[in-house]
């Protein structure tokens, strides 16, 4: 028996990157998964692939920027799976643009998806496991939400930093419920949105693409981006029996960019 038998998962963004990586994770552990995200073609891609695991799986269409739709999001789940025991809230935007070009749209397109949708997947998982318990919420935030940016990556900075305060709030005020919280904080992982910035870069700074991307592998002490199953494999852990003790905490993997 693996560590998440018996257990149910869900996953937002899960239909590529770090999303994906963590569920197909959660499954191999033992996990049913529920698998969200908006774009419908790759997330029915990710449910079969881990039905091909032979664990029970469905996929859930949702922008997650319409925040009115959340609660009956995790209800339904909720019904389809008997419950919730585990919350991981990957999905994630980012705008790569000058600090002084921000408009209000550009701010509203970042917070609503990475802090305002979080925190109501948050108040929503929170919900259906105090029915039944107890469970894990692990939320993704980012280096980037503990030391300044690049000036292009303002405001996915500041909603990075709203991450890890809804994370301690939350799990200060679900601990009584058995509810640990935490986040998860990577420096880079190579994902499609890290192409998407180095692109922005290249354009932004009249510069080769993949020169972004080797610009920052040079700030990190251990000289390689992060893999995506070092990602999942702290989630895992996080979701097992043996992080019980933790909540409130926001933890670095980032080959030592930060060290705090």
């Amino acid at each position: 028996m693996t560590k998440l038998s018996g257990k149910t998962a869900v996953v937002t963004g899960a239909a590529q990157g770090i999303g994906k990586a963590i569920a197909l994770r959660l499954a191999k552990e033992g996990a049913n998964v529920a698998v969200v995200d908006r774009n419908e073609e790759k997330i029915i891609q990710t449910a079969n692939e881990i039905k091909e695991l032979d664990k029970d799986c469905k996929g859930y269409v949702l922008d997650l920027k319409h925040t009115e739709a959340i609660a009956p999001l995790y209800e339904t789940i909720a019904k389809d799976f008997g419950r919730i025991d585990i919350a991981v809230h990957a999905a994630g935007v980012a705008l790569t643009k000058d600090f002084m070009e921000i408009t209000g749209s550009d701010w509203d397109f970042v917070m609503d998806v990475n802090a305002k949708a979080l925190f109501f997947c948050v108040q929503q998982a929170a919900k259906q496991m105090m029915a039944t318990g107890g469970g894990r919420i692990i939320n993704f935030a980012s280096i980037a939400g503990k030391q300044p940016t690049k000036p292009d990556l303002s405001v996915y900075g500041a909603s990075k930093a709203a991450v890890l305060s809804i994370t301690k709030t939350a799990a200060a005020n679900f601990a009584a419920s058995k509810i640990s919280i935490n986040a998860i904080c990577p420096g880079v992982v190579h994902t499609a949105m890290w192409d998407q910035i180095d692109s922005d870069r290249a354009r932004i700074y009249n510069q080769p693409i993949g020169k972004a991307i080797e610009n920052i592998t040079g700030l990190i002490p251990l000289g390689r981006l992060a893999e995506l199953d070092e990602i999942s494999g702290l989630v895992a852990y996080l979701s097992s029996p043996e992080a019980e003790y933790i909540t409130g905490q926001s933890i670095n993997i980032c080959g030592g960019m930060i060290m705090s």
